[in-house]
């Protein structure tokens, strides 16, 4: 999650540190309406389905699911096959009637809300609420410099994803705002032209940003509804940044439709927004900002890139890239024909595909080995000597360091019981890496191999297909070597909390 503030760095650069500031009381907001509604009760120690939860708490079903998708992306909750439950620090603390119970304390951070919204009037009396006081034009103006700064931050980003594209026609830029990201996509193709395009009062706005003249070399500012505004022309490149979420789903999908119907045939098309179903650096982000969209507009919604996909797909499109951004969005590229030059990561996307809960890159160099771990399975392990891939058959931490020194790339992959599920989708990473090329991919597992219910007496391993060892069983310090990649492990203290596992994935 976005909050690292116990160790603020003051030498900062990034803006989306602040951004995640400004946003902070959606997270707090997203747990109060969880304790009002009471879904930590109903979801303690069983999975409810969003159909049951809808009935228990009186809640309607499709707003109540992008709660919950807030909820898990933030901790509070956790989803399995379509049903939710609790996660275990919900589970310790928000369920009425446990020892443990502090709803009613987090509740009470709510009611001293209103106060806090008063805090620079008690600072500076005299002044006034600066948004409150200003016209509808005023507002739309300040919105309209507010995004356009933004918007410059990102475009840089996206710019060097298309640098290796080859723009020679006309550029339509989508409620492209005061165009910043127009101006950025002109430098790909300077003598095509862009056409920015928005609502009147927007680029009513954008001339008033940029009154010089030069600002405007090259562009046409255009002012319509996208939905029955007619083209004369085709474009060699669309954007739509920020835009689809404005609208619901099948109108939505109409308006990408119709984007896809102006572009010329080796045409491409960017879309730039927050995506719920992408796992990038701020994966609660998509969830946060959708929620923001049904409270803010008609019938907004963020829109996830798999629904996107598959409706570029059906319009004909099949050259398709998804790449998560440094900041909190990501962006989608089509091509009617050829091939993309987008720089994805198709780990991670896999990684999604097969259920993991996460998936971080590590260097090998940071995979820890020691030899007290063997000790540990020796000394601390029940099922010590009972497994084929454990010790003191498996591995040790000299072969498992040597075996490591061998890579240049590895992956963390995090998931939960049960354990042959997680097994089975390791082995599914390691396959699709090796059909794909990577000859030297292989896995770790976590804790003892699954595959047969029991090892055969004889000591020979029936399977060394499906068979892979465990990182604790080969010499692997999993606590230290999951600080490493910036994650947190804690061991499980009672019986009932919930168990993380652990895969390594070498790839080369």
């Amino acid at each position: 999650m976005a909050f690292g503030f116990k160790n603020v760095n003051p030498a900062h650069t990034s803006f989306q540190f602040l951004e995640d500031l400004s946003t902070a009381y959606w997270y707090s907001q997203v747990l109060f309406t969880g304790l009002e509604l009471h879904l930590f009760q109903y979801m303690d120690q069983v999975f409810c389905s969003i159909a049951t939860l809808a009935r228990e708490a009186n809640c309607q079903e499709i707003e109540l699911l992008r709660l919950l998708r807030a909820m898990e992306r933030t901790g509070l909750v956790t989803c399995r096959e379509e049903s939710w439950t609790n996660t275990q620090v919900s589970s310790l603390f928000l369920v009425p009637g446990k020892k443990d119970y502090m709803g009613n304390f987090f509740l009470y951070r709510q009611y001293m809300r209103p106060q806090w919204d008063t805090l620079t009037q008690r600072i500076a009396p005299k002044k006034e609420k600066q948004m409150a006081a200003l016209s509808y034009e005023e507002r739309t103006l300040a919105y309209a410099a507010a995004t356009d700064t933004l918007v410059r931050q990102k475009a840089r980003e996206i710019i060097r994803q298309l640098q290796r594209e080859n723009i020679s026609g006309p550029i339509l830029d989508i409620g492209g705002g005061a165009g910043s990201l127009t101006r950025e996509l002109q430098t790909l193709a300077p003598a095509a032209g862009a056409i920015l395009f928005d609502i009147p009062e927007v680029i009513e706005a954008a001339r008033t940003l940029y009154p010089d003249k030069k600002d405007w070399d090259g562009i046409t500012p255009c002012c319509g509804d996208f939905r029955t505004h007619e083209f004369e022309e085709k474009f060699s490149l669309i954007c739509m940044s920020n835009f689809l979420h404005a609208y619901g789903p099948e109108e939505a999908r109409q308006l990408l439709l119709k984007a896809v119907s102006l572009l010329s045939p080796k045409g491409i098309l960017i879309i730039h927004d927050y995506f719920p179903d992408r796992r990038g650096t701020a994966p609660e982000k998509g969830s946060f900002y959708d929620l923001a969209m049904m409270l803010n507009t008609f019938n907004g919604v963020c829109h996830e890139a798999e629904a996107i996909t598959q409706w570029l797909g059906k319009a004909g499109i099949k050259t398709i890239g998804i790449k998560d951004l440094a900041t909190d969005t990501a962006l989608i590229m089509a091509k009617k024909n050829g091939s993309l030059q987008l720089t994805t990561d198709p780990w991670a996307d896999l990684a999604r595909e097969l259920k993991f809960d996460a998936i971080t890159p590590i260097f090998p160099k940071d995979v820890v080995t020691a030899p007290w771990v063997n000790a540990k399975c020796r000394f601390g392990c029940k099922g010590f000597g009972k497994n084929l891939q454990c010790p003191p058959l498996g591995m040790d931490h000299d072969k498992t360091r040597r075996l490591l020194d061998d890579y240049t790339t590895a992956f963390l992959v995090k998931g939960a019981p049960p354990g042959k599920q997680f097994h089975d989708a390791l082995l599914a990473l390691e396959r699709h890496a090796f059909l794909k090329g990577y000859h030297k991919a292989f896995v770790f597992g976590a804790g003892p191999c699954p595959v047969c219910p029991k090892c055969p007496e004889d000591g020979t391993c029936r399977h060394h297909d499906l068979a892979r060892p465990a990182m604790e069983a080969s010499g692997i310090d999993v606590y230290t070597t999951v600080s490493n990649a910036g994650w947190s492990l804690f061991p499980v203290q009672e019986k009932g909390q919930y168990i993380t596992y652990i895969g390594l994935f070498l790839v080369e």
